[in-house]
């Protein structure tokens, strides 16, 4: 388990990708809007481990409740981009089974 302060360009910082067997690590290469993303052929679609979000270092952090995840864009084995709409990132809700650190999304 490592935390870090992501930011928006590429820090190279150690970033987990969620994948049916656990977490597995990676570089973070920034974000990007999701309208860019879908000019780039061969991307491939991927949940984050991110716990709290936010778009500027003077607002509070949003955190991302059980099952709540950003999604991210793998870039082959060089690292993944956050996804963006907006100032806001795209997040993706699994309620049908526990999240990566084992909590439901009722607890």
């Amino acid at each position: 388990m490592s935390y870090a302060t992501l930011g928006a360009f590429a820090s190279m910082e150690t970033v987990g990708v969620v994948t049916s067997s656990g977490i597995e690590r990676t570089r973070w290469l920034g974000v990007t809007d999701r309208r860019i993303l879908k000019l780039v052929p061969e991307l491939k679609s991927v949940l984050l481990d991110i716990e709290a979000w936010r778009a500027m270092i003077l607002e509070p952090y949003n955190r991302l409740g059980p099952g709540n995840y950003m999604v991210g864009a793998r870039i082959s084995d060089i690292g993944v981009v956050g996804v963006m709409e907006g100032r806001q990132p795209m997040i993706r809700v699994l309620t049908s089974q526990p999240d990566a650190l084992g909590r439901s999304p009722g607890n």
